[in-house]
C-alpha cells in the first residue's frame, strides 16, 4: 500500500490558474508522475445514455451492501476512486469502477474488480464540493489539457475521479496525459 502517499501526488510542474466558465470555479492543473498503483472496487459497464442510471445504481449499491466497509477490510487508502476505462474500439462502450486504492497483493471480495495501474504522467484538477462532474470531466478533457499543450492518452486508456474525503466532498480528476507534438 501507498502509506498514504496516493493522497499526496509529487508534483512535477504547476499551471496557472484559468477560469472555466459559469458552473465551474476557477482552479489549477498540476501534471503528477504516479507510481504504479491498484485499485479494488465493484463495476458496471454503461454507455452514455445509461451513464446516470447505471452508475447511480453502482453508487447505492456500494453503500447499502456494505462494500465501502470491505474495502477498509483491505486496508484501503482514504477517499474513493471512481475509475472509467473504454470497453470498445469506438468508445461508446466503458466500465465505470467505485473502490478504493488497496495492496496489489489484497483478495478480491465477492463480485469486485482488481485493476492495476502503470506508472505514467497525469493532469489532475481539483474541484470544490458541488462542482458538476459531467461538466468539469468534459471541459477537463477536451478543453483544459489541450489548451495547455497536452493530449489525453488514449492508449493508456484508464481516467479516474479522486474523492478523498468521500463522494460528497471535494473531487480530483485524473487524466493520463502525453505531449503534444509542437
Amino acid at each position: 500500500m501507498c502509506g498514504g502517499q496516493c493522497c499526496q501526488p509529487r508534483p512535477r510542474a504547476r499551471l496557472a490558474p484559468w477560469s472555466v466558465g459559469l458552473t465551474l470555479e476557477m482552479r489549477y492543473m498540476e501534471l503528477v508522475e504516479r507510481d504504479r498503483f491498484t485499485v479494488c472496487g465493484w463495476a458496471v459497464g454503461t454507455n452514455a445514455e445509461h451513464n446516470d442510471r447505471d452508475v447511480r445504481t453502482l453508487y447505492d449499491d456500494f453503500f447499502t451492501k456494505g462494500r465501502d466497509a470491505a474495502l477498509r477490510g483491505l486496508g484501503a487508502t482514504p477517499g474513493l476512486i471512481g475509475l472509467t476505462w473504454y470497453t470498445t474500439p469506438d468508445h461508446t462502450q466503458y466500465a465505470y469502477l467505485l473502490g478504493g486504492e488497496v495492496n496489489a497483493d489484497s483478495p478480491t471480495p465477492d463480485g469486485a474488480l482488481i485493476r492495476t495501474l502503470p506508472t505514467t504522467l497525469y493532469a489532475v484538477a481539483k474541484y470544490q464540493a458541488g462542482q458538476d462532474i459531467i461538466a468539469a470531466w468534459t471541459q477537463f478533457f477536451f478543453t483544459d489539457i489541450p489548451k495547455a499543450g497536452w493530449a489525453p492518452d488514449f492508449d493508456y486508456n484508464q481516467y479516474f475521479e479522486y474523492y478523498p474525503d468521500g463522494v460528497g466532498g471535494d473531487f480530483q480528476l485524473w487524466v493520463p496525459v502525453v505531449p503534444v507534438d509542437a
